[in-house]
């Protein structure tokens, strides 16, 4: 390479307006309700609320959230500024998706939401749902069937979600 040629090349480098670097991609804003029990149980209509479950259910709250926490593409947010809200209100199981807008109010994308059904001390599911705040649409919804009213049975059925069902499609994503 000549020296003029050098030269050229490094006049036509230093001309070159410097490309900005990639941004790195936006996460998706999610917010994650407090899991509900849905329970029509013989057993919860004679000794109403039990405590255990009322513990299950946050254990499995924030194993959602964790998980939605742990991916890079989505980024949590906090429901804590709706608790007055959604305590006045019907359980998020019954109305029809208005958790999507209640989300959107708080800025997110997407909402999720779930519930354990209690048939029986034996026979419950965990169901999930991911809609999309702006159109209310549901984008994907897991439930499993579960045996047994443990704190381990509950967390099995979830994870179950987490890993084979929720947020594979890329539908919610």
């Amino acid at each position: 390479m000549t020296r003029l040629s050098r030269f050229l090349a490094a006049a036509l480098l230093a001309a070159t307006p410097a490309l900005p670097a990639a941004a790195a991609p936006t996460p998706m804003r999610v917010a994650v309700f407090d899991l509900e029990l849905y329970d029509t149980s013989l057993e919860g209509e004679m000794r109403g609320e039990d405590p255990a479950e009322a513990e299950r259910l946050v254990q499995l709250t924030d194993l959602l959230r964790a998980a939605v926490a742990e991916r890079p593409e989505m980024a949590a947010v906090d429901v804590a500024p709706l608790r007055e809200r959604l305590a006045a209100m019907p359980a998020l199981y019954s109305c029809s998706g208005c958790e999507a807008k209640l989300a959107g109010e708080l800025g997110a994308e997407r909402s999720v939401s779930g519930y354990v059904y209690k048939v029986s001390t034996l026979v419950l599911y965990v169901s999930v749902a991911v809609r999309d705040t702006a159109s209310g649409r549901l984008l994907e919804q897991a439930s499993v069937s579960i045996r047994g009213n443990t704190d381990e049975s509950w967390r099995h059925g979830l994870q179950t979600i987490l890993q084979r069902h929720l947020f594979k499609s890329g539908q919610a994503q």
